[in-house]
């Protein structure tokens, strides 16, 4: 009895530990491709990747669903080459994930300015039809999607627009330049880090116990509603003795 107990609390402990396991080895593996450029590299040869057109990601629909296709490195230079844009666009590509076997999930957006592409924007419907897909808003299209693809397709989003919109140093007003994985950007001039923000939210929901209180915007799809949500207002130094507030602490 003893014996079948303690089999049973070893393979219970098993089961338990092995999301956990595979957690911290995923995490770790996308640490090193962060911090290592040519690591990077060599996993963008058999990663995946997904495709944006200003900001909206490459879907494509199945049984009332979309889905979010992925194309290998090959795939992508072919797509490239086929509508003139260079293969140098693909260094625009940032990390957002990756599999337990290893896999890494990249994005990249054909729309957006850049200076491997002058003509971009100007293949859009063309390059739908080649892909058999639609560039499709992501606020739009989120409640049909997966679990995984909205989260990787949110991910992408909120780094390729970062990216977008922090080309140049704030301090120098030289332009900064992307390490491979997108996970930060550098000012060559003066060695400036700058790194991807996060804004604080907050979301409500307001209830009366049989009945909660949703609101909509002008630009909502139609049908679409939310709970209350909004931007945090927080005092500059706010999370600077939040910080100090955590270290004493610890």
């Amino acid at each position: 009895m003893f014996l079948y107990c303690g089999i049973a609390c070893r393979r219970k402990f098993f089961w338990c530990y092995r999301p956990l396991s595979t957690y911290v080895t995923k995490t770790r593996y996308l640490f090193e491709l962060k911090e290592d450029d040519d690591a990077c590299k060599k996993a963008q040869q058999t990663g995946a990747f997904y495709l944006f057109h200003g900001l909206a990601p490459l879907l494509q629909t199945s049984a009332h669903q979309y889905l979010a296709p992925r194309h290998s490195l090959l795939e992508l230079e072919r797509l490239l080459g086929k509508f003139g844009q260079d293969a140098q666009r693909i260094e625009d590509s940032v990390l957002i994930g990756c599999s337990e076997q290893q896999e890494a999930w990249f994005a990249v957006d054909l729309g957006l300015d850049s200076s491997f592409s002058i003509s971009a924007s100007s293949h859009k419907p063309e390059m739908e039809t080649e892909l058999k897909g639609s560039f499709i808003e992501l606020r739009k299209a989120l409640f049909q999607l997966n679990a995984r693809d909205a989260s990787m397709l949110s991910t992408a989003q909120a780094l390729l627009r970062w990216h977008d919109a922090h080309q140049f140093c704030s301090r120098s007003g030289q332009p900064t330049k992307k390490n491979v994985a997108g996970s930060k950007r550098v000012c060559p001039s003066n060695n400036i880090i700058y790194y991807p923000q996060m804004a604080p939210v907050v979301i409500t929901l307001v209830s009366d116990g049989t009945r909660c209180l949703l609101a909509r915007q002008s630009s909502f799809p139609k049908g679409m509603y939310s709970a209350l949500a909004g931007f945090c207002d927080i005092d500059p130094g706010e999370l600077e003795r939040i910080r100090d507030s955590c270290l004493v602490q610890s």
